[in-house]
Parts: structure tokens; sequence; C-alpha cells
């Protein structure tokens, strides 16, 4: 029963959820298992040792911000920091849709779109994608002509699926559609296509970029937006100010003037990713789904007698339930350790045909 101070619209929104339980192997947040190298963390403490505590964090990042362009490949004055994707997913949407307007979003696909567009008071609408988790590009477009939107937004690759959308595809999408397309690539380095090169070529072009993934800092909370001179201009006006706290901004100055540390650690994960396919596909039982992230989506007709088995050995996947996610588990790509205990488990579980403990 909602308060009577809650916002009527909002009434139906639940709070995001996060088990907060410690796990023998945690594969379920798609964060990195490469812990930072020992000198890189000796200088994020160099930065904590000079940080001014007392003083206001930089308003804009530059010095993180110019980093990472020049990691991305782009102008720092195409690019905006903040707390997390999440964060800048919420400016866009206070910056750009008004109450009532539409929002495109696929699904499956990450759930924050949805929930940011429903507190800003715009409406998402959802495009299915098929049995294989893959979209069509034409019937994309025509909804989108059908729907009229304010704005489209995605990931790819998705999540939570892996699936992707081919570059060429995405370019038609974004010259079709009469409103904002945002891709969102925080699986990038994972499956190495973006589409930076275009964010001046489009006036309708954002790209969302992640800390999180390969570059192995989820714990900072520190995301990427990139387009035009426009739209940033437009954004900015919006985002909070300080709204990426100075320890975040130091530790990715560390991190992206070690630049090579992520495609080296995305090389490392890429390369369990595809060791782990190749066990999991020894599993009759069980269908894999194509992946260019850093974890793999399966369905088993068992799927909750298995996540069950796997809790009970404090093995933590994301498990779903509803659409077409029912019977699906995705798990994120552990390290070579993390992922031969896992695949233990599932042989073990059909050994004993596919039936939980007694």
């Amino acid at each position: 029963m909602s308060s009577r101070y809650l916002r009527k619209e909002l009434g139906t929104l639940k709070p995001y959820i996060v088990d907060r339980a410690k796990y023998r192997i945690r594969l379920d947040a798609n964060e990195s298992f490469l812990r930072l190298e020992d000198y890189l963390i000796n200088e994020m403490k160099d930065q904590i040792s000079s940080a001014l505590f007392n003083r206001y964090p930089d308003a804009d990042s530059e010095a993180v911000c110019s980093l990472y362009a020049k990691y991305a490949g782009v102008s720092p004055e195409n690019i905006m920091a903040g707390n997390g994707s999440d964060e800048l997913i919420q400016v866009m949407v206070n910056t750009f849709i008004e109450k009532g307007e539409k929002v495109v979003v696929l699904s499956p696909d990450f759930s924050m779109y949805s929930f940011y567009t429903e507190i800003g008071g715009g409406i998402p609408v959802e495009i299915e994608s098929d049995e294989e988790f893959d979209i069509d590009i034409d019937y994309l477009i025509k909804e989108v002509a059908k729907i009229s939107p304010k704005m489209v937004i995605l990931s790819n690759p998705n999540n939570p699926t892996g699936a992707v959308i081919k570059r060429e595809d995405l370019i038609k999408l974004i010259e079709s559609c009469n409103c904002l397309v945002v891709i969102d690539e925080a699986y990038f380095e994972f499956f190495r296509e973006t589409l930076v090169d275009k964010i001046s070529s489009y006036d309708n072009l954002i790209i969302l970029r992640t800390c999180s993934k390969a570059a192995g800092m989820a714990a900072i909370r520190l995301g990427f937006l990139i387009t035009n001179h426009q739209l940033l201009s437009e954004l900015k006006s919006v985002k909070p100010p300080f709204n990426v706290n100075s320890i975040s901004q130091s530790f990715g100055e560390v991190i992206l003037k070690n630049e090579n540390v992520i495609k080296l650690n995305s090389d490392k994960i890429v390369e369990q990713r595809e060791i782990l396919i190749q066990e999991l596909r020894k599993f009759n039982d069980l269908k894999l789904f194509k992946t260019k992230a850093n974890f793999v989506l399966i369905k088993f007709e068992k799927a909750e007698a298995l996540n069950k088995r796997l809790l009970e050995e404090d093995i933590k996947v994301r498990s779903f339930g509803g659409g077409k996610l029912t019977n699906c588990m995705r798990i994120t790509v552990g390290s070579e350790i993390e992922n031969a205990g896992l695949l233990e488990v599932i042989k073990d579980f059909f050994q004993k045909g596919g039936k939980e403990n007694e």
C-alpha cells in the first residue's frame, strides 16, 4: 500500500533488490574476476594520500574525461562522466523525455532503461526479440515508426543475452529513426565493435560506456556518455554538479593511464568465456545462446532445480522467470578456478539425473 506522499504513477515500482550474501563463487553480476595488479593499487593509494577531502571534486571530471576520450578515440568535448551509467541514463531521461513521451526498449534488455523512464514520467514501450534473442532490424525500424518514441535505448552486446546487433544495422536504425538513439556499449571490450566514430555524423546518437566491466572498477561507479556537442551541452545543463566524487575520478585516471590493462584483462575474460562455453556445450540438455559479453545465457527445463543446487553449493548465478527468459540463467564468466567449481556442480547435478539433493 502506497503512502499519500508517493507520486501515483510510481505506485507499481519495486525496489531493486541486491543479494548481499557472501558466496563461495559469485557469478551473477557480470563483474570482472580479475583483481587489479598491485602496482595499480599502490598508485591508487598514492592518490588517496594526496586527496583534498575538504574540497569538492572537479565538477566536470575534466582529467578523467580527457583520458577516457583518448581511450575511446574521441574529443574530450564529446564526453561526460557520471556516477555509473545508471546516473547517465537518468540524466538523459530528465533532459529529453517529457511526461507521457515514449521510450522504446528491447525485451529483454537492461531493466534500468525502463526503471528510469518511468521515474521520469516517460512511458517505456517494449519490442521483443525473437526466440534466439536476435533482433530483426527492419522489424525494429517498422515498430519504432509506429510507436513514434522520443528515444530508443538498447545495449549492444545485449544484457542479459549477450546477443549483438551488427554495426550496419545500428546505422540503419539511427538513420531511419526520427528520435534519439542511445547505444549502451557497457560490454564493448568483449566485442570491440563500436559506433563512437559516428557521434559527430548524426545529431541523434548517444553512446554509453562504463568502467565496471572490462576495466574491473565496478566499486567506483564510473561511467561515460559520448555524443555530439549540441546534445552534450543540453545534458550538462541537467547533470548534477560534483556528481563524480574525487576518489572515483582519481582511481579512474589511474586505470586509464594504464589502459593496456583493460585490453589485457578483457582478452583473459574472453579466453575464459570460450573455455566455459566449450565445457557447457558438453551438457546436451543445456541450450546456450550466442554471446559477445562477459557472461553466458543458458536455458534449461530444470533451471529452478539447478539453481537451487548451485545455491546449496554456495554458488550464485542470475536466474530469471517470466517471458522468453523463463528457465534461463545468466552465468558471469569467472576465473578458471571459479568456472571449474561451477562446472563440477553442474556435472554432478546431471549425473544424479538432474534432481535436487535429498
